[in-house]
């Protein structure tokens, strides 16, 4: 019942509205005629009543379907960010594409119920219902109405999707060559002065602007034409409705009433359908995002879920014979093994490119090995909690554009600001943040108060040390920063009485286990 609410809601508001008109014409010329105020006195009851009822149609309408519509949005969005985050893999690899899609594609999708599907299904009913009226008053009005309302609600939006679509397809793949080739420009703008080939990529970024242009120009050429042909559809049917009323109140002596309804009729059985056909020439990007949309839900993984829970604290981590690979068709890391019980340290180097990072990123459960790593003797990834034993840093970290205190409190939601500032105190950022004006209320982040690289990964670093984990996996804990604060906050970590995983170039303080990783 939820489900059909705002199409019922919708097309009763058009219908009130057309009831309103007609019953208004009905009334006008009857009033002409100075009959009794009684003969009168219905329709004027029946215009207030068309009056509002439209009004209390179109505001309950509003409501039901954005309800509707945005509850679907949320289901829609929980469901594909679980089958995403099932395979973060799948995201590494993406570039963005998949992201887009959750962000962009979803919105659209949900748009295109609220837009299109919404205001068709009203407009087959409001007209359905003025083609009835208009048999009513004179069946034979059925001869125009009938083809002109197939023509208008199926043949001409029949081709204005395919047409739209094909364009839009073309528009959505050129704006993002335009996309791509801007970041590209803004990013390497230095070096494209500096090396002289900043023209080159200006001039790039400026035939795509035109080829862009080009397929904006030729949707909306498209649009002109079938907007015309709707214009003249109802014009014609103006024009034919016009003169049966006047044809048939001269051969037939139809009443005058009946004559100005008819004539009105054509003024108001289409109105929904002007509502909704400047939606429908900009359907081509929300019916590609449904399709896209499908596609992803068809694509995605299953949700799994891992029968594993670890109730106590980590006492102990194997890796047999384990290896990991981005690309399963290229595998380019020596498979590796190591025993490591709780409040040891774990000190992995190796040469660039021996699969260190790749390394820590499946001890973390973000990547899928071949081989064995078991946690208190279960396999990490039959393992439902593990985010609750084993966190870290990557390379790959990323700062939120939000406060400081929000980029830290992903670990410990409950953390106190002490916490945050404990934390801060071990990477030796406590200092710096008393300096801010704002504090922990600092944004930071893309578009928040500038940070070095060595701060972003002292922020990182205590984000993973405010997490209440057992195990920390550490990549590159110390990198940019110099020897003396480096030696200093390696102190800080390993007095952390924690099992550390540590991957470095750099020597470690703290006495450790090592392992030496080649390609």
């Amino acid at each position: 019942m939820k489900r059909i609410a705002p199409y019922f809601l919708s097309s009763s508001a058009y219908i009130a509205g057309a009831g309103l008109t007609i019953t208004s014409a009905w009334l006008i010329t009857m009033a002409s005629f100075q009959p009794p105020i009684l003969t009168l006195s219905v329709s004027i009851v029946m215009v207030r009543f068309f009056g509002i009822s439209r009004s209390v149609a179109r505001y309950a309408e509003r409501i039901s379907s954005h309800k509707q519509v945005f509850d679907q949005l949320t289901r829609l969005r929980v469901r594909l960010f679980n089958k995403i985050a099932s395979s973060p893999r799948t995201l590494m690899y993406d570039k963005g594409t998949m992201v887009k899609r959750v962000v962009d594609d979803v919105e659209r999708a949900q748009e295109f119920e609220l837009r299109i599907t919404l205001p068709h299904v009203a407009s087959i009913i409001t007209v359905l219902f003025g083609a009835l009226v208009g048999f009513w008053i004179q069946p034979q009005s059925l001869i125009i109405t009938v083809p002109v309302s197939f023509a208008i609600l199926f043949v001409i939006p029949a081709f204005v999707k395919k047409g739209c679509e094909e364009i839009s397809r073309g528009i959505e793949s050129a704006e993002s060559e335009y996309a791509s080739l801007v970041a590209q420009a803004s990013h390497g703008v230095v070096e494209a002065q500096l090396y002289g080939y900043l023209n080159q990529r200006l001039e790039q970024t400026q035939a795509k602007e035109q080829e862009l242009l080009s397929q904006e120009r030729s949707l909306l050429k498209l649009t002109r034409r079938f907007q015309f042909l709707f214009v003249l559809l109802i014009g014609l049917t103006l024009v034919v409705l016009t003169w049966m009323a006047q044809h048939f109140s001269q051969t037939e002596k139809m009443p005058a009433v009946q004559v100005s309804m008819l004539i009105f009729l054509a003024l108001v059985m289409f109105e929904a359908v002007t509502a909704w056909y400047p939606n429908l020439f900009g359907a081509g990007k929300l019916i590609l995002a449904k399709k896209e949309i499908a596609l992803l839900e068809a694509g995605a993984n299953e949700v799994r879920q891992l029968p594993i829970e670890i109730s106590g604290v980590v006492k102990s981590i194997r890796v047999n014979n384990m290896s990991v690979a981005w690309n399963l068709e290229d595998p380019f890391m020596t498979p590796v093994s190591f025993d490591i019980q709780s409040g040891q340290c774990l000190v992995i180097s190796g040469r660039s490119g021996s699969g260190k990072s790749t390394l820590a990123m499946a001890l973390l459960g973000l990547l899928d090995y071949e081989g064995s790593i078991e946690i208190n003797g279960h396999e990490l990834r039959l393992i439902s909690n593990l985010s609750d034993h084993v966190v870290g840093t990557i390379q790959m970290s990323h700062i939120f554009n939000t406060t400081i205190r929000e980029n830290l409190k992903i670990a410990k939601p409950e953390a106190t600001d002490l916490e945050l500032m404990g934390a801060l105190a071990s990477v030796e950022l406590d200092s710096l943040i008393d300096q801010m004006p704002e504090g922990l209320d600092t944004i930071i982040g893309q578009y928040g108060r500038a940070l070095s690289g060595g701060e972003v990964k002292r922020i990182t670093l205590a984000r993973a040390i405010l997490s209440p984990a057992e195990v920390l996996v550490l990549d590159e804990p110390t990198e940019h920063l110099d020897e003396a604060l480096s030696f200093r906050i390696q102190n800080q970590i390993s007095g952390l009485g924690r099992t550390l995983i540590v991957i470095t170039h750099s020597q470690w303080v703290a006495q450790a286990q090592t392992l030496e990783m080649v390609r």
